[in-house]
């Protein structure tokens, strides 16, 4: 995974000389989602990825009392080019949001509109206590680095994304709020499986291109 490489290559040029277990031990000491859920299986894969691609190197393996060997790796003249490339790429693209959700919601239609409405309410509710989660985390964090409050400090940069976290969250929470009292409504309509005939008319248009639309066309090239 392309995040796993970016994050475990720039620690070992931000930290390196180092080995693995410290570079574990900095991203458990980070506060960011999706960050904290890399296991220590993914960071040694990552590392030992990164040495077969010469973008790292090992400077040495040593072991300590009884502890298993460690290796201390360090970033290579071609890793530093490709960690400024990566980071201008993910940085300058816009890429759609890789949320399983998404995908899952075009077979809505194989839920009944209870389940569905039920689906939505417990997606906001688990949406709006994560974002009181971060909440609470920036308020008892502070963005300046003061000696013997260390941990208690979280970089500015990482705070501004921390932000950005609770407000997609909020809009999303929303959204399902929204769809919700749609479906109860009756003002959204999702239908069950559709039957035989439709599915044969379905394959009919999508055959006749009667589904072309440009603003659509261009509306998915942005997501490619």
């Amino acid at each position: 995974m392309w995040s796993t490489r970016l994050l475990v290559l720039g620690l070992v040029r931000w930290l390196g000389p180092v080995h693995g277990y410290l570079v574990r031990r900095e991203l458990d000491s980070w506060r960011m989602p999706g960050v904290n859920e890399i296991g220590a299986g993914s960071i040694y894969h990552a590392l030992k990825r990164l040495t077969a691609d010469g973008l790292i190197e090992a400077v040495a393996t040593e072991s300590v009392d009884a502890r298993p060997a460690r290796t201390t790796y360090r970033i290579t003249v071609t890793g530093e080019t490709e960690f400024q490339r990566l980071v201008r790429e993910k940085l300058w693209e816009v890429e759609q949001i890789d949320d399983p959700f998404h995908t899952a919601w075009s077979f809505a239609t194989v839920l009944s509109p209870a389940e569905n409405t039920a689906m939505l309410r417990q997606r906001a509710e688990t949406l709006y206590s994560r974002i009181e989660g971060l909440t609470m985390l920036l308020a008892s964090t502070t963005g300046e680095f003061t000696e013997g409050c260390e941990d208690r400090f979280v970089p500015p940069h990482v705070r501004a994304m921390l932000k950005r976290h609770t407000a997609l969250m909020a809009v999303d929470a929303e959204w399902c709020e929204e769809t919700a009292d749609r479906i109860e409504s009756g003002d959204l309509t999702i239908t069950g499986e559709p039957d035989p005939e439709e599915i044969q008319q379905w394959r009919e248009a999508i055959r006749s291109d009667r589904f072309s639309n440009p603003a659509v066309s261009e509306w998915q090239q942005g997501f490619k």
